[in-house]
């Protein structure tokens, strides 16, 4: 199987990184590069499809399910696309981008579990500011959050995209539609609602209200809320987020060339739009990387309003998509069909004769051959039953006709 260009990259200088670097990474961070190095290679396991025609087999590999791997977190967005289809609500949406001021960024670096408080600030200063519009009604409205925490030079950034609701569901009459929202009462409420978030959360306390202190006074830039683009359907909404939500920190795309020691690599400056090419040394570059790779269990996407999975609200709202059509796209999220539609190509037909190959084996790297595993336990079942006829035979044959005697030697 060949290696993709960041697959190549760890493969090949994954060692000497940790030689020089080990006693500092984190373990998320070795076994999330371990999946990738080993993604797809058959020697960790794989499954085995055979022609009934020919007897030809292939084996295929299993995937490492890792979203820092480019091409296993392309397969999780696309199932995340598919399953959010049914559970989004049938009516325009905003995209807003939350963002930091430089000096909070170290702060979220050096205390990580700190970045769950993003997308949580986030929605409270949107869902408080709704509030505020009507109190009695309180529209509550569907929020779908993502953190990220690069630019696009890779360098440490956390921020949110936010996906929300042109609207909200009231307490007395339903849903109405809302699309006007005021940025800069939503900044202010972002930047207060998170710095007393931090000083609460942050075990550095009297720092943290030293720095707040300090970018109440010097800091004028940083704390940004900044309206993307409306999304005018479910379906649209859910691929337009979709993009950030298992998105690479960088494409292989961008990736213009790997020597062994260097990597060259491009990207569009934010400021002006500018092109940039960069040429670092390969430990740099997975440096650069793995800064990203979030902890085990933490959720990078989070859901709120009427899109939390305990409101109940969402049941009677319009949905994009029947769930007949839903299931019907879930069977097509199948290996298989993933590849026929990607590549014109049906991976379980016969190289050899051309016939469709049939499911033989799974095969693993510790466990060994199921098939054979089941073979013997089936084997084994039908031995200890065939003893146990005999013997209820002999038995019942002695008993009805007295015929059980000793056999002399």
């Amino acid at each position: 199987m060949s290696l993709g260009k960041i697959a190549k990259i760890f493969k090949e200088n994954w060692d000497e990184f940790l030689y020089l670097y080990g006693h500092k990474t984190r373990e998320t961070v070795k076994r999330e590069v371990e999946k990738i190095i080993n993604c797809g290679d058959i020697n960790n396991g794989y499954i085995e499809f055979k022609c009934p025609t020919c007897g030809n087999s292939k084996k295929v590999g299993f995937t490492c399910k890792s979203r820092f791997c480019t091409s296993c977190g392309k397969i999780y967005v696309d199932n995340w696309v598919e399953s959010m289809l049914s559970k989004l609500i049938k009516t325009k949406h905003r995209h807003m981008v939350f963002t930091i001021p430089e000096e909070l960024r170290e702060v979220f670096q050096r205390e990580r579990y700190l970045l769950g408080l993003l997308p949580q600030c986030a929605a409270k200063a949107v869902m408080s500011w709704l509030e505020e519009q009507n109190k009695k009604e309180n529209y509550t409205p569907g929020i779908v959050s993502v953190i990220h925490t690069f630019g696009r030079d890779l360098k440490w950034n956390p921020h949110v995209h936010m996906m929300v609701t042109e609207g909200g569901m009231g307490n007395n009459n339903g849903w109405k539609n809302i699309k006007y929202f005021h940025y800069e009462a939503l900044r202010k409420r972002w930047q207060k609602i998170l710095l007393y978030e931090l000083i609460n959360k942050s075990k550095y306390k009297r720092k943290m209200k030293q720095l707040k202190n300090k970018i109440y006074e010097n800091t004028k830039n940083g704390f940004y809320v900044h309206a993307k683009n409306q999304i005018t359907s479910a379906k649209a909404a859910a691929k337009y987020v979709g993009r950030y939500v298992g998105r690479p920190v960088i494409a292989e795309s961008r990736i213009l060339n790997y020597d062994g020691q260097y990597v060259t690599y491009k990207y569009r400056r934010h400021e002006d739009n500018k092109e940039i090419i960069e040429r670092i040394h390969v430990i740099e570059f997975i440096k650069k990387l793995i800064i990203h790779i979030p902890e085990k269990n933490f959720k990078m996407v989070r859901y709120f309003g009427v899109y939390t999975t305990r409101n109940k609200q969402n049941v009677n709202l319009i949905k994009m998509f029947e769930k007949r059509i839903f299931d019907l796209k879930k069977k097509l999220r199948k290996w298989e069909y993933r590849i026929l539609a990607s590549f014109g190509v049906q991976p379980k037909q016969c190289e050899k004769c051309g016939s469709m190959m049939k499911f033989h084996d799974i095969v693993y790297k510790n466990f060994g051959s199921v098939r054979e595993k089941l073979k013997k336990e089936y084997e084994n079942d039908i031995k200890e039953k065939l003893e146990q006829e005999i013997e209820n035979y002999a038995i019942f044959k002695g008993i009805i006709y007295g015929k059980i005697k000793a056999i002399s030697t």
